[in-house]
């Protein structure tokens, strides 16, 4: 498996086996009477969508690599607890950037009303507070502005792609286009960040 999306796995796989934890959890999950089964592999479907959404996005950000671009999948962030950051990249123009992968169903669109983001009838705000905490505590630890992305997979976004609270919300097919576009040009310091990166911010080790 990439290293993008193991730990979200990872998390899905404990939560199925917390559920079943000793014989009689398992019985009772095997014959389907277990409502914390039920819950677990609720909770544990999300983060396998998660790892899916992120190796996707890892495949896109490929040819990124090949143009002078540091890409970095699944790290640690320093004082998260058990958030990581999908994908940490910094362009040759000395831009960092935190992009944080989706994949939500495609029978619903994927929209900005006021000021939050909706998926169908969803409320999905929480998504953009958590890339936006992620994206502080990156920039804290880089000590560089970092630019957060949320790219999303499946769901049909209207137009190109959106803001919300300063957070694009782009297509993940429009990832590496929107990324490219947002670079300036080659600086000196782009070594300097990059090395600062992949040292303050280390494999999550949910993705060991």
């Amino acid at each position: 498996m990439s290293a993008a999306g193991r730990s979200a796995a990872r998390w899905g796989q404990e939560q199925r086996e917390a559920a079943r934890k000793g014989l009689w959890r398992r019985l009772l999950a095997a014959l389907g009477l277990s409502p914390a089964a039920r819950r677990a592999d609720a909770r544990a479907a999300v983060c396998e969508a998660g790892a899916v959404g992120e190796r996707r996005t890892a495949e896109l950000l490929r040819p990124l690599e090949g143009r002078g671009w540091l890409v970095l999948h699944d790290r640690a962030i320093p004082g998260a607890r058990r958030a990581n950051a999908d994908h940490v990249l910094v362009s040759p123009g000395a831009r960092m950037f935190l992009v944080d992968s989706k994949l939500w169903s495609g029978r619903y669109p994927v929209y900005e009303r006021g000021g939050t983001l909706w998926h169908g009838k969803v409320d999905r705000g929480r998504s953009v507070q958590s890339v936006l905490y992620e994206t502080d505590l990156v920039a804290r630890a880089v000590g560089v502005p970092v630019q957060p992305v949320i790219a999303m997979h499946n769901a049909p976004i209207a137009g190109s792609g959106f803001f919300v609270q300063g957070v694009p919300v782009v297509p993940a097919a429009r990832l590496v286009e929107v990324l490219a576009g947002n670079d300036g040009p080659p600086s000196s310091a782009a070594a300097g960040v990059a090395a600062t990166a992949v040292r303050v911010l280390p494999p999550h080790p949910g993705g060991a």
